[in-house]
């Protein structure tokens, strides 16, 4: 493989994970869940944020599509009371398959349900894979605890406002503009504002699983992509 060529392999991965990123943003609360350890009815530890399995996976087969993607069980241990299961990732790109390491994942035994535990360890495993990729980034960055606690609101949102509330002296000069902040960097793709919607314009044809992922719509009369944007 030429350099040109892992170079584009890379950014085309780069691009996939942001609108991933962004979709998982987007379902806002719903998709974060507060992890904790318990033991005698008592929280042992730091208690944690994260995005729910479910809802990771969705983001993923919407970005990347099912068939390009796969993981492979490379070992599972059955212990007294937890499994433990380790798991390759690998991604499609282009007629290449590629694999990003594997990730040991283990699940608690309930009820003597080793069948969950071993469905939960494998899934605690993928989890960690994909964020090898950078993959629901928010979670480990710290930025899920005031979505969880704050109701819909997105992490970037979040962050932006306790870093710095704007006035309207900062929100003059990008009166009647679209938030670009709310739409994703995709390579050969600009924005154009038109009567309260954005259309994407460039290559869009290879790119439209990024822009449908990013809430874009496509316009069949006019021959292009486009979004519904707030405007501040």
């Amino acid at each position: 493989m030429s350099d040109d060529e892992k170079r584009d392999k890379e950014i085309t991965i780069a691009q996939q994970v942001e609108a991933i990123n962004a979709q998982l943003r987007a379902f806002g609360r719903e998709a974060v869940q507060e992890v904790k350890m318990m033991r005698d009815g008592q929280v042992i530890g730091q208690v944690r944020y994260g995005f729910k399995p479910q809802y990771v996976f969705d983001a993923v087969n919407n970005v990347l599509l099912p068939e390009n993607w796969r993981y492979e069980v490379v070992s599972k241990e059955i212990y007294d009371n937890q499994v433990v299961a380790e798991v390759k990732l690998f991604l499609r790109v282009g007629e290449e398959w590629f694999c990003k390491g594997s990730q040991t994942g283990q699940m608690q035994i309930i009820k003597k349900n080793v069948g969950d535990a071993m469905k939960g360890a494998i899934t605690d495993a993928l989890q960690k894979c994909l964020s090898l990729l950078s993959i629901g980034s928010d979670a480990y960055r710290g930025l899920l605890r005031d979505v969880y606690l704050s109701g819909n609101r997105s992490p970037v949102t979040t962050s932006r406002q306790q870093s710095k509330k704007p006035t309207q002296a900062t929100r003059q000069p990008d009166a009647g503009k679209p938030n670009n902040n709310e739409l994703p960097k995709i390579s050969g793709i600009k924005y154009q504002r038109r009567d309260g919607i954005v259309v994407a314009v460039g290559n869009s044809f290879d790119k439209k699983e990024l822009l449908k992922s990013a809430g874009f719509k496509w316009d069949k009369s006019g021959k292009n992509w486009y979004k519904e944007v707030t405007i501040h």
